[in-house]
């Protein structure tokens, strides 16, 4: 599958098959968000991969999201500001730590969409419940919970809204204030 066909086959997935996922595909998801562009060339995410059964019911839980623990995988993706603070003022820090991490899980959900897996991007404001639940350092802002698997027919599966008209959204060579 091309790049722009997961990309439009990518749909937001809360359900799954009990069907697991290869530790090939796995290891193919975390190199592929691993290779994502970052500020400065700084990682400064990292995952959880998470599979314990009582531990995804309790993150569904947390996360307010019925039904991810069905997922045979959640990658919890996390991430240390502070290596960014030697390079960024703190506000750079702050917004470059959550841009890397975005860019990290897109390729992630892509890369899962083009082995025709399902998945969802789940920001949590529940930072504090979800670092309890997996150990995670306070130092650690948790950016994505990522539930993976083979998509359930009848499972809940959002759509993508409509396509978006462009001529309101692209401008050439200089922004056009007629694109109301």
């Amino acid at each position: 599958m091309d790049v722009y066909d997961a990309i439009t086959k990518r749909r937001t997935v809360y359900s799954f098959l009990a069907k697991e996922v290869s530790e090939d595909i796995i290891l193919k998801l975390i190199d592929s968000a691993v290779r994502s562009p970052t500020a400065g060339g700084i990682r400064e995410y990292e995952f959880i991969i998470v599979t314990n059964p009582a531990l995804k019911l309790e993150i569904s839980k947390i996360s307010l999201t019925p039904h991810i623990d069905s997922a045979p995988l959640i990658i919890v993706v996390i991430c240390d500001k502070s290596k960014m603070d030697a390079i960024f003022d703190k506000e750079d820090s702050e917004t470059f730590c959550v841009e890397n991490a975005a860019l990290a899980i897109e390729n992630l959900l892509l890369v899962a969409s083009s082995y025709g897996l399902g998945s969802a991007w789940i920001a949590t404001l529940q930072q504090d419940e979800i670092k309890k639940t997996l150990a995670i350092p306070e130092k650690y802002k948790v950016r994505g919970i990522i539930p993976i698997g083979y998509i359930k027919e009848e499972g809940e599966v959002k759509p993508i809204g409509p396509k978006a008209d462009l001529s309101k959204i692209v401008h050439i060579e200089k922004f056009n204030s007629n694109a109301d």
